[in-house]
């Protein structure tokens, strides 16, 4: 079976079962207005977070595609990764693991191989996500050379990364929650305005170990 053919299998599967719009539900509550965070020290204690699972909503947009959605789960230990995607009726999309040295991604009863965890996602969906970076991003976490954005509360708002594969991403996070006393963003929105894209990252759990 060829990628494209189960791209084909996986986006017929999306157009009947997952919604349309992106319209997600978050359990996070507003943070209040006086928590003041040493934001280098937040920065460090995020570096120092290696062990997380998420789960959530992940909703995709581009100028080729209808609005899509799918539940999220996502779950880090050191560099090694598991990722799953899901319809709404809990049918599995996919489902990937990997780490910096390349991912193995099933879908479909096939099995997928690769260097590049974002094209083998690429070539199964369509989807344009930066996979290789989210490990780092979905913490809130910046690295040397990035252009950050400051809340009032010392956590970051806004990020423009600066790595040779980031070019054309901006990310915008808000909803913050608290989870063993560190501060976590609960949906974070990633847009690439050169290719018209915007991936919207709605985080019901964090697990923290």
């Amino acid at each position: 079976m060829t990628a494209h053919y189960s791209r084909f299998k996986v986006q017929a599967r999306w157009l009947a079962l997952l919604l349309v719009s992106l319209v997600f539900v978050s359990c996070s509550t507003r943070p209040p207005e006086q928590v003041d965070l040493n934001s280098q020290q937040h920065q460090v204690a995020l570096a120092n977070l290696n062990h997380w699972q998420i789960r959530g909503r992940l909703g995709f947009k581009s100028p080729e595609q209808k609005p899509q959605s799918a539940s999220l789960s996502w779950s880090q230990n050191l560099n090694e990764y598991q990722l799953s995607l899901n319809t709404i009726l809990g049918t599995s999309i996919l489902s990937m693991q990997g780490n910096e040295h390349g991912a193995t991604l099933k879908a479909d009863d096939e099995t997928y191989t690769g260097a590049n965890a974002s094209e083998l996602i690429w070539q199964i969906t369509g989807w344009i996500l930066p996979i290789e970076q989210l490990p780092i991003w979905i913490k809130g976490k910046s690295l040397a050379g990035d252009k950050v954005v400051l809340a009032q509360q010392g956590w970051i708002s806004q990020l423009q990364p600066s790595c040779s594969t980031c070019s054309g991403w901006i990310l915008d996070y808000s909803a913050y929650a608290i989870v063993n006393q560190l501060w976590l963003p609960h949906k974070i929105v990633l847009r690439h305005n050169l290719k018209q894209i915007q991936v919207t990252i709605k985080v019901n759990t964090w697990i923290v170990n």
